[in-house]
């Protein structure tokens, strides 16, 4: 499958006017760094795609990075996704391929790995406050676990073969454990291989932007529903992963009963999902080596810590603002990240004044 390269792409679409009445504008980051953004496509040639009709094509994954940016007068924004028509309208605050900024050096990377059915680009706002402290963050469209769209416009759905059945995810978690394996197993292949990626651009950079700008041997990973769960898994295998956080996403059972994460956690859940998921979470609590942070979110939705509800607020019902469930969401994250990799600020400290969260240190030293 050949492909558009996205920096041709973005160089190409970022002098797009948005009509002012349909424009949805995302929240300005809160860190002191200007944001920088650019979208690679890379094709493992060691697997088969099994999306495409011809069977020798081999899988090829989208990863979007946002870095800390020194941006110049010339520098202009990016698109927020220069494909998608239903996102079109978003603009976001990031530039296109700008300088990294050169106070920066040796940062931690972060993954983060979507929910089933969603693409990387709806984290945007995470990000953006992520990358404003100075981290680099990998958000990863893996297809058919979600959409991903590729710079030739072709796009592949989440595969039907991963979408539970109703029902299902109320227990009994044995069967629920089975049925993503598949996906998981893919998942984790997927951010291996793109982390192999990364360590490239880290050693030789042909634009020079990220040679020698990552510090691969403490990273972060954040994962979202099903994209939890593959992180989980990923942060088992891994021990290069120090900071691991995920929404309403668990580790696979072996994972949990196991106590294989040995790093301090932060696992989030909204208040009105907790209790269909509560044994879930304690399987990993109650086995953990290292201490978790639990965080139920009240209010929240499934879907409050990505852009969607935003964008688009008429068709999510959550009782919270979703301008505020945003604010809450990266105030966490990134306090997780940095408290985690940086050693600095507490998380249940610094965060006690937000009436939405109830987070909870639970330690089995």
């Amino acid at each position: 499958m050949n492909k558009i390269p996205f920096y041709v792409l973005f160089a190409l679409v970022s002098i797009q006017v948005y009509p002012q009445a349909d424009t949805v504008k995302l929240m300005a980051e809160s860190g002191p760094f200007a944001v920088g953004t650019m979208t690679y496509e890379w094709t493992d040639a060691s697997r088969f795609a099994n999306y495409t009709t011809h069977s020798e094509d081999k899988r090829t994954l989208v990863a979007q990075i946002w870095y800390p940016a020194a941006v110049g007068d010339s520098d202009r924004l990016a698109p927020y996704n220069a494909i998608s028509k239903d996102y079109q309208k978003v603009v976001g605050h990031s530039f296109s391929r700008p300088a990294f900024h050169p106070s920066v050096q040796n940062t931690n990377l972060i993954l983060l790995a979507p929910g089933r059915g969603t693409e990387r680009f709806l984290y945007t706002t995470l990000s953006e406050d992520l990358a404003s402290y100075g981290f680099v963050v990998v958000s990863v469209d893996m297809p058919m676990i979600g959409y991903t769209i590729f710079g030739d416009g072709s796009i592949i759905k989440p595969s039907a073969e991963f979408q539970p059945p109703p029902g299902m995810m109320g227990g009994p978690y044995e069967k629920v454990d089975e049925f993503f394996e598949a996906p998981t197993k893919m998942g984790v292949l997927d951010l291996q291989f793109v982390y192999e990626q990364l360590k490239d651009l880290n050693e030789a950079d042909p634009n020079q932007r990220f040679t020698g700008k990552l510090d691969l041997d403490a990273i972060g990973i954040f994962g979202h529903s099903l994209g939890g769960r593959i992180a989980g898994k990923y942060t088992s295998d891994n021990n290069h992963v120090k900071a691991y956080a995920a929404m309403e996403g668990i580790p696979p059972r072996v994972v949990r009963y196991q106590g294989l994460i040995n790093i301090p956690t932060a696992m989030l859940c909204s208040r009105d999902t907790f209790p269909y998921a509560e044994k879930n979470y304690n399987s990993f609590i109650q086995n953990a080596p290292s201490p978790v942070y639990k965080v139920i979110m009240d209010q929240f939705g499934h879907n409050s810590v990505t852009d969607n509800p935003f964008i688009y607020p008429e068709s999510f019902s959550y009782p919270i603002d979703p301008q505020l469930a945003l604010e809450i969401s990266r105030k966490l994250i990134t306090g997780y990240f940095v408290m985690q990799l940086r050693g600095e600020g507490d998380l249940k400290k610094d965060l006690e004044g937000i009436e939405q969260l109830i987070i909870t240190k639970h330690s089995n030293e």
